[in-house]
């Protein structure tokens, strides 16, 4: 998972991670992420950019928090 400053990359980490689509990943509970989830990918980008900064950085911290809760249970196992 890539780390952002911003809100564009924010933006390309979220859509990496999208394309990647690891098991973690469902932990993830946004209303954002799912309509991310259900949409083709050529628009994912388009509804990022459109969305409000915030959601967007808020959307960045929920998935990069699973993301290290998953390397952590990974690392104790």
């Amino acid at each position: 998972m890539k780390e952002a400053t911003n809100k564009d990359e924010a933006v390309i980490s979220i859509l990496d991670v999208l394309n990647e689509n690891p098991l973690w990943l469902n932990k993830v509970n946004d209303g954002l992420f799912s309509l991310l989830k259900n949409i083709e990918k050529e628009h994912q980008q388009f509804l990022l950019h459109k969305s409000i900064d915030e959601q967007v950085i808020d959307l960045f911290v929920k998935i990069k928090t699973e993301y290290y809760n998953f390397k952590d249970n990974a690392k104790w196992n």
